[in-house]
C-alpha cells in the first residue's frame, strides 16, 4: 500500500510538471503493478478457500470417523460382554449343582458354555477382520476365476447348486479384500437357506460406469425394514446365542466394496430369495 501511495504522489508531481510522457509511462507501471496486486489477493483469496474448504471437509470427516468409532466400540463392547454374561452365569450354575451333589445338568451347562466360548471367539476374530479392511492394493482380478475358486469350497456338498449367468468382469481392485467379500456374501447365503437344495447365481450386467454384479439366493429372504441394518456391524436376524452368526459378515462385505468406490444393496421381499447386487465402478479414482 505505501509503495501504490508512494506511485501516485510522483505522478501527482508529474501532473504539476506537465511531463506527459514520463506520465503516459508511470500511468503504465501503476495500472501493471495494480493489476499483479489485483491478481494476488484474489490467487490468496482462492487459496485460502480451497484450504479452508479441505480442512472444513476433513474436519466432517474426522466428526464422522469419530463417530462411527464411537459408535463401533459401543456396539463391540455390548456384544462382547453378552456372551462373558452367559459363561459367567453358566460358571455359577455349575458350581451350585456340584455343591448340592446334582450333576445331572453339569454336561448340558459345559456344551452351552462352549458354545459362548466359540462365539466370543468368532466375534473378536470378526472384529479384527474388520478393523484390518484399509489400503487397497490394486490389481488386475478376473472374477469368473474367483468365484470358481470359491465355489470347489462347496463342491462335495450334494445340496448346493451354483450357477454363472454370461461372463463375470475383470477389474481392479484389491485381491485379498475382493475374495473376503465373494467368500462372506456366498458362505451367508448357504448358512441361512432353508431349502432341500440352496440354488446360488452369480451373474454380471454391464453399465456406461460400472459393472453390475448380482448374487441371488432361494433362500427365505429378508423383509424390507432389514436391508439397511443387516449392513450393520454386528447386527444379526437370527437369535444372538446362535454362535455361528456374529453378524459382521455383511458389514464387512459394506466396507470392502465401499472401499472400492462401490455400493451394494439388496432386493427382496422376504418370501422367497434374495439378491445382493453389488455396483462396482469400471475405473477406480485414484
Amino acid at each position: 500500500m505505501l509503495l501504490f501511495l508512494v506511485g501516485y504522489l510522483v505522478v501527482a508531481v508529474v501532473v504539476i510538471l506537465g511531463e506527459t510522457e514520463l506520465l503516459a509511462f508511470l500511468s503504465g507501471v501503476i495500472f501493471f503493478m495494480g493489476s499483479l496486486f489485483v491478481f494476488l489477493v484474489v490467487r490468496t483469496g482462492l487459496d485460502s478457500f480451497t484450504k479452508l474448504k479441505e480442512l472444513h471437509q476433513n474436519l466432517d470427516d474426522t466428526e464422522l470417523k469419530n463417530k462411527e468409532l464411537e459408535q463401533f466400540a459401543y456396539i463391540t463392547s455390548h456384544d462382547l460382554k453378552a456372551p462373558l454374561r452367559g459363561i459367567s452365569s453358566l460358571a455359577s450354575f455349575i458350581k451350585e449343582d456340584l455343591e448340592a451333589g446334582e450333576t445331572d445338568e453339569v454336561h448340558n451347562h459345559i456344551a452351552t458354555m462352549q458354545s459362548r466360548v466359540e462365539r466370543l471367539e468368532n466375534l473378536i476374530n470378526g472384529i479384527l477382520n474388520y478393523s484390518k479392511i484399509g489400503k487397497i492394493k490394486l490389481e488386475s482380478i478376473d472374477l469368473n476365476l474367483m468365484i470358481r475358486e470359491e465355489f470347489k469350497n462347496y463342491q462335495n456338498v450334494p445340496t448346493i447348486n451354483f450357477t454363472t449367468k454370461g461372463k463375470l468382469p475383470i477389474v481392479n481392485g484389491d485381491k485379498v479384500q475382493l475374495s473376503q467379500l465373494v467368500s462372506n456374501l456366498i458362505s451367508n447365503a448357504v448358512k441361512y437357506n432353508d431349502k432341500d437344495v440352496c440354488e446360488i447365481c452369480v451373474s454380471s450386467t454391464e453399465k456406461p460406469e460400472s459393472y453390475e454384479i448380482t448374487f441371488e439366493d432361494n433362500g427365505p429372504g429378508i423383509i424390507p425394514k432389514y436391508h439397511q441394518k443387516i449392513f450393520e456391524v454386528f447386527q444379526t436376524l437370527t437369535e444372538k446365542d446362535t454362535y455361528e452368526s456374529t453378524g459382521i459378515g455383511l458389514a464387512i462385505v459394506k466396507k470392502i466394496i465401499e472401499k472400492h468406490q462401490g455400493k451394494i444393496k439388496i432386493e427382496s421381499s422376504g418370501t422367497l430369495g434374495a439378491k445382493f447386487i453389488i455396483s462396482y465402478p469400471k475405473v477406480l479414482r485414484r
